[in-house]
């Protein structure tokens, strides 16, 4: 290779050189403006945004991400996609670009370059033509000329503009820039602020239904106002809600705010000024409620029932018998760590499981009864009143009686034979049943019947009144009823007493005259009765006739009229 050849060789790595230091100028300059630009975007997103919503964390390094990829990109594609290996025939072409006189020479001298005739096939002296041409002609030549850096002096100037502005605001806002650079990492730290705000309230756990006030403490620049702001925990968006100034100076001030009937958690921060709380939580301790119910009655043994415990019930509203002891269970949620069940001014203590989940007590019901729950949640020790509840005791009535035989007062001798029906009933258990007498009005006596069970029952029995009373005698007059009682203790303090019928004991002559008198008037009546009917029989035979009469007249097509005026024309 001669000296002419080298030197075409050095010029156009000279070009190669020269045009890849523009690309590094130019790359590097775009790449100081997108970060520029990225760097100062991030800052107001965070700063304006993120930081005023107390957004920290996961957005801003999201943030970093979105910024490191795009960087990356500016990077690839204002840059290194531009940087590429020296090819000499790729420069002659950028050179033959700027100088089109060259007419291809400088391209066909680097392709032919080191080829002998043999090899392609042409003639040497044509070769060696082109070649002297091509240096001829590039000998003068500045191959650097492809590249044309006054392009670069906007660029320049708008990159040395960019990092001044970037400069001053780092120098300005120093502290911002550094706390961004660590909040895009991830860290939980705040931006400097001319006002200084702390809240009093923080993190609080209230009752269900109650309200709180929010106190935010400002120092430094006080503005006229400030700014609530709350999310629910069923709600994804931030409401706001002004607060109130109170009392300040010229450089201190109170904020607050009440918010209330609070039912569920809810997240809060303040911004006063330029300045904005960290985030709280007002937690709600729920009231405690009933999941399920278990009512168990234990009924008083004189009733007799079929096993002393009822089934469990489901309700809190009930009716019961009186005597009857009732048990309640109840699993509520959350735990509690009491329960107080109030009757009126007196108080019963529930017994709570140690998981504080389970609440049993029992009352005895002699009578009806509103109660009320006092619940004490165990996590923070709130108390929560209830709505009423009646237990409705219904009381043991006394049983009913009713004399069926005899029917009336009658009269007999004294081998009278009285033959006695009665029905009685209660509304719970039969006891016992007494027969009670007196003699002309004398002192009562009892005859106690066979004992009775059941809520119904006939009492039947015959009573042979000269076995209980010898002594009786005509002219005596004997008075007698049933007296029925259930089975509540003590004995016989539930009675109720049948109608009193009563009977005059004549002699055997007496009570035949009265017998015959009786039989003449049941005659009499019978008689009477008999003519009665005979007559109603004829009567209804009267009109059977007349009916049939009148029926015959309609099929002969006459009315009567019609056939009283054709025997007067006749």
């Amino acid at each position: 290779m001669n000296n002419a050849e080298t030197s075409i060789e050095s010029k156009l790595r000279t070009a190669w050189s020269q045009e890849q230091r523009f690309f590094h100028m130019r790359g590097i300059a775009r790449f100081l403006i997108w970060a520029v630009a990225l760097v100062l975007l991030s800052l107001i997103i965070d700063w304006q945004i993120l930081f005023r919503s107390r957004v920290t964390g996961t957005p801003q390094m999201f943030l970093l991400v979105i910024n490191l990829v795009v960087l990356g990109w500016v990077l690839w594609r204002e840059w290194f996609r531009h940087l590429k290996p020296f090819d000499p025939v790729r420069v002659a072409l950028e050179v033959e670009a700027t100088h089109p006189e060259l007419s291809s020479v400088l391209v066909s001298y680097i392709q032919f370059q080191g080829e002998d005739a043999s090899s392609t096939k042409s003639s040497q002296a044509l070769l060696d033509a082109m070649r002297d041409q091509a240096i001829s002609l590039t000998r003068p030549l500045d191959f650097r000329e492809v590249v044309d850096f006054q392009q670069l002096r906007n660029l320049f100037l708008f990159a040395v503009v960019s990092v001044a502005v970037f400069s001053t605001i780092s120098y300005t806002k120093s502290d911002h820039m550094r706390l961004l650079f660590q909040r895009l990492i991830g860290a939980n730290i705040d931006y400097p602020t001319e006002t200084k705000v702390d809240l009093a309230t923080k993190d609080v756990t209230i009752k269900e239904g109650q309200s709180v006030e929010i106190i935010a403490k400002a120092t430094g620049r006080i503005p006229a106002g400030g700014r609530l702001f709350v999310r629910s925990s069923s709600d994804s968006n931030w409401r706001s809600m002004p607060m109130a100034k109170g009392e300040f100076t010229a450089e201190t001030a109170d904020f607050n705010r009440t918010v209330s009937e609070i039912f569920e958690n809810f997240t809060y921060y303040v911004r006063v000024g330029d300045a904005v709380s960290e985030k709280f939580t007002i937690s709600v301790s729920p009231r405690p409620v009933i999941t399920e119910t278990k009512v168990t009655l234990t009924y008083p043994d004189y009733l007799q029932r079929d096993g002393s415990t009822e089934p469990a019930l489901d309700t809190l509203n009930l009716s019961v018998p009186e005597g009857t002891l009732v048990k309640w269970t109840l699993k509520c949620t959350p735990a509690i760590s009491a329960l107080d069940v109030l009757v009126g001014e007196e108080k019963y203590v529930a017994d709570v499981s140690e998981d504080g989940l389970v609440a049993t007590f029992e009352i005895p019901a002699e009578d009806t009864f509103k109660y009320t729950f006092l619940w004490t949640e165990r996590d923070n020790g709130f108390k929560y009143d209830d709505i009423q509840h009646i237990v409705r005791v219904v009381p043991d009535r006394n049983p009913d009686i009713e004399l069926v035989l005899p029917t009336a007062d009658g009269v007999g001798t004294v081998k009278k034979t009285i033959n006695i029906l009665a029905r009685v009933s209660d509304d719970h258990q039969l006891g016992a049943a007494t027969l009670i007498y007196s003699l002309n009005g004398g002192e009562e006596k009892r005859k106690e019947l066979p004992e009775i069970t059941g809520t119904n029952k006939d009492i039947r029995f015959s009573w042979p009144i000269a076995e209980t009373i010898p002594e009786l005698k005509p002219t005596d007059r004997l008075s007698y009823s049933l007296e029925v009682s259930d089975r509540r203790p003590p004995a016989g303090s539930h009675i109720n007493l049948s109608a009193t019928r009563k009977l005059a004991i004549l002699t055997q002559e007496q009570y035949l005259a009265w017998f015959k008198n009786q039989l003449d008037t049941q005659r009499e009546k019978i008689g009477k009765a008999r003519d009665l009917e005979k007559r109603a029989t004829e009567e209804v035979q009267k009109l059977k006739n007349e009916e049939k009469s009148d029926d015959n007249e309609e099929e002969s097509g006459k009315t009567p009229s019609e056939g009283s005026d054709k025997e007067k024309e006749e």
